[in-house]
């Protein structure tokens, strides 16, 4: 394996791992429109107070409940986005790499879930974004 393939290989890993948490969080909020189980509240007793109000910025909002999981669906497509787009330039046109503005964005923006789990998330996240990043990172020092 050359070097340039081995860095391809580490950017497309580490863009899966940022894949696989997306599409995890996608399948969870999809279970929580039919049970909400994953992301409603640990105290059931606001589950209802959440579907009975809607956020105060709007008022044609069905409910707050209903906001909360449509956040959870954009955050899941654009995590996915982001690893396919990883993945793509990684794979199919590792020359856009070439671009440093192009790589700091990428590793900033991987970076930047990393910190979003360590302050507002959980381990998971957390352990997955920092190997995703870090993987993708190595990868594009391999190329470049």
């Amino acid at each position: 394996m050359t070097g340039d393939s081995f860095g391809q290989w580490l950017i497309a890993t580490g863009a899966g791992v940022f894949f696989l948490l997306g599409a995890l969080h996608l399948r969870m909020t999809v279970a929580d429109l039919k049970q909400p189980e994953k992301f409603a509240p640990a105290n059931k007793d606001l589950l209802p107070q959440l579907m009975e109000t809607r956020i105060a910025m709007r008022r044609d909002v069905k409910n707050f409940w209903l906001s909360y999981l449509g956040f959870h669906f954009s955050h899941s497509v654009g995590v996915m986005f982001y690893a396919l787009t990883v993945a793509y330039c990684g794979l199919v046109r590792p020359d856009i790499l070439a671009d440093m503005l192009v790589r700091v964005a990428i590793v900033g923006f991987g970076a930047s879930y990393v910190l979003m789990s360590r302050a507002f998330w959980f381990i998971i996240p957390l352990a997955g974004s920092a190997i995703g990043v870090t993987l993708i990172a190595v990868g594009m020092a391999t190329l470049y």
